[in-house]
């Protein structure tokens, strides 16, 4: 998403530094919860909805790029919604540009790692009627030592 925010049209950098978005997992299931529903209503209630910034300046390598995905992000705070959506359309059809994207084509032995601040990822079911087994790490601290 770097590569998305160095690719922004001229303008858009200023008007976007500053704006927050809404992001909401309820919105990638049209209000259905999937999975284990009590587990997942448990946490929204206690978490609910997260405000980010569009624009994010990853902690360590000082890049700045757009914090907003199709899946979770709702709305741009402070705006009403037509604009909002305005916003947000243009910036969902620019970050999905093929120019922006990796294809990896799993294999037996297959390793891929990618930042989940920085990547967005849409996996294909593509390995059916196999299993596919991941493991997901969540780094707690990442903050640049000085």
């Amino acid at each position: 998403m770097s590569a998305a925010y160095d690719q922004l049209p001229d303008g858009w950098k200023d008007y976007l530094e500053g704006l927050e978005a809404i992001h909401d997992i309820v919105i990638t299931t049209g209000g259905v919860s999937v999975g284990d529903a009590d587990y997942i209503k448990s946490a929204l209630k206690k978490v609910g909805s997260a405000v980010h910034k569009v624009i994010e300046t990853h902690p360590i390598s000082g890049l700045k790029y757009l914090n907003v995905n199709q899946s979770f992000t709702r709305n741009i705070v402070n705006e009403s919604q037509g604009p909002s959506d305005h916003i947000l359309q243009f910036l969902f059809q620019h970050i999905s540009k093929p120019e922006f994207q990796v294809r990896f084509h799993w294999e037996d032995n297959s390793v891929a790692i990618w930042d989940n601040r920085i990547t967005q990822h849409y996996a294909i079911c593509d390995y059916l009627p196999n299993f596919r087994h991941m493991n997901r790490i969540t780094v707690i601290n990442d903050k640049r030592e000085k």
